[in-house]
């Protein structure tokens, strides 16, 4: 097992984006009031945690800077890819790049790699033993995609070291503090002090992979039994990902205001915390 370091990521979330495509409203709210974990939320995360320990040592630190915490985002991204390479899978890969003009940063759930095709996968818990609805895969679906795009954007060197710092106004020298690395070596790890040879480290290993697969699976399994539900096999569809990539951008850049689901969808609103606020009733999802 590799040493993987715990950490908060930074930028616009792959899954703030997603969450879009449910219900932008209900985004909306989460940003301004925060968002209660429910118990689902509580073990999605909890598996997910289990999935990742399954091949990899979660170790706790407490970063001191904006510099500490992408600085670990890049070493467990070293640590991760490093797996792939050697073992052919890995879980927990963190990525960062751009959807349109949106900085963006997420973590693929899991890769394998394996007579040199690359696939992107993803495990999802569910309370009930039924397949999700179409509206419930489309936005696992878009997130898959998103990550795809970001680790190709890096892949093909469209997303390079200097476009990370300037996303964060690092400068070339920006470095972790002492406090962080002393941390970090106390646990008898090493970390590159340096953002700049950091990011190069992890962007050469990504560019010696192949190309992300245009197939994606997504697990389906109980929270309780850990048992199969199912699996959603799809294929990567351009023009889909550019509409919903368009969509999204629109509401981070303000050039709209948040769109909550029409008549067709209100069924969504049984299952959200926000019900009782929200009262919008303007343009709506219905036809998008």
């Amino acid at each position: 097992m590799n040493l993987i370091l715990e950490y908060r990521p930074y930028g616009i979330a792959v899954t703030d984006l997603s969450s879009q495509l449910w219900c932008e409203k209900q985004l909306e709210f989460s940003l301004e009031k925060g968002r209660l974990k429910t118990e689902e939320m509580k073990k999605g995360g909890e598996r997910h945690q289990d999935l990742h320990e399954e091949v990899a040592v979660l170790i706790k630190v407490q970063p001191q800077s904006l510099e500490d915490h992408v600085a670990l985002r890049l070493h467990n991204s070293l640590v991760g890819l490093t797996r792939l390479l050697i073992q052919g899978m890995t879980r927990e890969i963190p990525v960062f790049g751009k959807v349109n003009t949106l900085f963006v940063t997420g973590s693929i759930d899991e890769m394998i790699l394996k007579n040199r095709i690359l696939k992107i996968l993803d495990t999802k818990t569910r309370k009930s033993n039924s397949m999700p609805t179409e509206a419930q895969k489309r936005t696992t679906r878009f997130q898959l995609m998103a990550y795809k795009h970001l680790f190709e954007s890096i892949r093909e060197d469209k997303f390079a070291t200097a476009d990370l710092l300037s996303c964060y106004n690092f400068k070339k020298k920006s470095k972790i503090t002492d406090d962080f690395r002393k941390q970090i070596k106390i646990l008898g790890n090493e970390i590159e002090p340096k953002l700049s040879k950091l990011s190069d480290r992890v962007f050469s290993l990504i560019r010696e992979l192949p190309a992300a697969s245009n197939e994606f699976e997504v697990r389906y399994e109980n929270q309780l039994s850990k048992t199969m539900i199912g699996v959603d096999k799809f294929q990567f569809n351009p023009d889909e990902f550019k509409k919903n990539c368009d969509f999204v951008e629109e509401f981070w850049l303000g050039k709209r205001s948040a769109i909550p689901v029409g008549e067709a969808n209100r069924w969504k609103c049984d299952h959200c915390e926000f019900k009782q606020i929200c009262q919008t009733k303007v343009k709506t999802l219905d036809n998008f």
